[in-house]
């Protein structure tokens, strides 16, 4: 298909060849939404660490590649547009957000709104720490630290402390304005522990009454 297709000379996605028209962007992207409506036509799938959308702003142009993108992807009908851009390249959301504003206060598929998924993805990218961006943590509501990033599976605070950040100031912050998450968690442990327990009771009582 004219998704799946590969450029002859990069071996890229035809979304980002270096030759695209407006035309042939429109006609790929219009076949995208037909086959893939959940990621908006691919718009932001990434080729070399550039989205489909940027490629289309470098090669044919910001105003063109947003009439198009407005066509096959019209503003007013709830896509999650500016919440997969902030996924998938932030630089790109205030450039959407001029032809989707209404956008702005929807929620995505996961039932998050954009700024949290701002927030997840700031976090899960590193680029906060709380000694030298402790606005992004006051700033951040609960609804911001008691939802999970789904991407990960991870809370905020969980986020914080990943990897080789180990950010404690963040943590301590995060957890002292909502200690709930902990509570969560005990509560999904403690339900997970008793499914598990439920399912080894009756796989012992199914052994007893059929033995092998």
């Amino acid at each position: 298909s004219l998704i799946t297709a590969r450029c002859l000379y990069s071996e890229g996605p035809l979304l980002h060849h270096d030759e695209l028209t407006e035309n042939t962007f429109e006609m790929i992207l219009k076949a995208g939404m037909e086959h893939f409506p959940e990621n908006l036509g691919c718009l932001f799938r990434k080729f070399n660490g550039k989205t489909a959308c940027q490629n289309a702003f470098d090669i044919i142009g910001t105003d063109e590649a947003m009439r198009v993108i407005c066509r096959c992807i019209p503003p007013g009908e709830n896509h999650p547009i500016l919440h997969m851009a902030a996924e998938a390249d932030p630089r790109l959301k205030d450039t959407l957000m001029n032809y989707y504003r209404d956008e702005a206060f929807i929620r995505d598929a996961t039932g998050r709104t954009l700024s949290q998924v701002q927030f997840h993805y700031t976090l899960r990218k590193g680029n906060a720490s709380f000694s030298t961006t402790a606005s992004v943590f006051v700033k951040s509501t609960d609804d911001h630290i008691e939802a999970k990033d789904p991407r990960s599976g991870l809370y905020p605070f969980m986020l914080a402390a990943s990897e080789n950040r180990s950010d404690l100031d963040a943590v301590n912050y995060l957890l002292r304005r909502c200690p709930k998450v902990l509570v969560d968690i005990k509560n999904t442990d403690t339900g997970k522990h008793r499914a598990e327990g439920l399912c080894d009771q009756r796989r012992r009582k199914k052994q007893r009454h059929f033995p092998r």
